[in-house]
Formats: C-alpha cells, sequence, structure tokens
C-alpha cells in the first residue's frame, strides 16, 4: 500500500467514523411470542452524532423459535444530509431464556454512505451483538454488547482532491477495515401495543480508545400490531 494510499484510506475512515456506532434491536423480549408480529419503530438520540431512525420488523417462526426479521434507515437529524446514511438489514435470534431472563444475538448486515470533500464513500460492514437482562411484559432492564465492523469502503474521489490533493488516485474497493465496541444497558416500559426504550453505553475504537463523542444514548418508540 502506497503512502498516498494510507493517506486517502485515513481520511475515509475518519469520515466514516460519525456513522459507525451501530445499535442493538430495542424491543422487550417477553413480547417475541405475542400475537402482533409487524413492528415500526422511531429512534432518536446521540451515536457519534444527533440522529433519527425509521425502521420496521416483523416476527417469524423457525424451527418452532420466535426471529425478528428487521431492517432500518438512520440519517443524523443536524443539519439533515441523506448523502450520510446507514441502511440495516438483520436479524434477531434468542439464544436462552430462564423464567423472565433472556438472552439474544443479532446479527446485521450494513451499508453506510457519506460525502466529503475527499469524495464520497460506500462502506459495507457487519454488526454483531447480544443483549440480555430481565424481561417482564410490563418493563425490562438488560445489557448489551456488540462489535461494529466496517469491512471495506469503495471511495469515488472528487475533482477537488484530484486537482489539490493527489491527482491519480484511482476510484474504487479498499480493503482496510475499521471497527467499534460497544457496550452499555437498555431499560423499557411497555404498554398495549408500544415499547418505549431508554439506551446508553460507550463506543470504543479498535485499540480500546474512546471516541470523539464517548457516549452513546438514544430513546425509541416501538408499535406492534
Amino acid at each position: 500500500m502506497t503512502p498516498r494510499t494510507m493517506v486517502t484510506m485515513t481520511m475515509a475512515l475518519l469520515a466514516l467514523a460519525t456513522p459507525l456506532a451501530a445499535v442493538a434491536q430495542e424491543i422487550n423480549l417477553a413480547g417475541l411470542d405475542d400475537e402482533r408480529v409487524n413492528r415500526v419503530h422511531l429512534r432518536t438520540g446521540a451515536e457519534d452524532a444527533f440522529v433519527a431512525g425509521l425502521g420496521y420488523a416483523r416476527a417469524v417462526r423457525i424451527l418452532g423459535r420466535p426471529v425478528l426479521l428487521y431492517g432500518d434507515l438512520t440519517v443524523p437529524w443536524a443539519g439533515l444530509d441523506f448523502s450520510d446514511y446507514r441502511v440495516r438489514a438483520g436479524v434477531l435470534v434468542p439464544i436462552v431464556r430462564a423464567g423472565r431472563w433472556h438472552l439474544a444475538g443479532t446479527f446485521v448486515p450494513t451499508l453506510r454512505g457519506i460525502e466529503e470533500p475527499i469524495g464520497t464513500m460506500t462502506n459495507l460492514g457487519v454488526d454483531f451483538g447480544a443483549v440480555g437482562g430481565f424481561y417482564a411484559r410490563r418493563w425490562f432492564v438488560a445489557g448489551e454488547l456488540g462489535f461494529d465492523w466496517a469491512i471495506t469502503t469503495h471511495i469515488t474521489h472528487s475533482d477537488a482532491y484530484r486537482a489539490h490533493g493527489y491527482a491519480a488516485a484511482r476510484d474504487g474497493w479498499y480493503a482496510p477495515a475499521g471497527g467499534t465496541f460497544r457496550y452499555g444497558g437498555q431499560a423499557g416500559a411497555s404498554f398495549g401495543r408500544f415499547d418505549v426504550v431508554l439506551r446508553a453505553g460507550q463506543p470504543r475504537d479498535l485499540k480500546g480508545k474512546t471516541l470523539a463523542m464517548p457516549l452513546y444514548a438514544t430513546l425509541t418508540v416501538d408499535m406492534r400490531w
């Protein structure tokens, strides 16, 4: 890898650092067997940026077990810009249950995009997570762990970067990856068809260092039908 390529990749990873923090699916696992199989959620809060998200999920049964399939779109709402986005499509699978204690895992392929002065960047990644705790019908409290892995990034360099940075910059996929670990907690209340969930925690980079925004915190409202 040439020094200029390394500089390009460093700039790309820094530009993508804002949307790197991903989220676990915020639901009351005690209601996963509910006859209402459709869900829609609205989320807002801070995840290295002030973001807003909209998503849909559907509960299905696989081998007799409830599984949640879901997808969502997240964008920053401070200076709304749809060229800066995160699209996810994933699955939540219950792992073990003992009374009101539940543990579930998530696997979420992720597409991110951002437009910066150096060019347009599109990243492919995957998020691995686990959430577990005490889940009653009306409320729950749980912990979460996860790793958001940005596997590869496609860069289309801007004319300005070619003119003032590196004229021979090559567009294409760059393999060096980045990622973010996270740990935190969730607490929620359920009433009727609705869940209201608060999340908070801390993201860290691959070296264990805190990010520019050292904490994340979100509020999610989920409706079932």
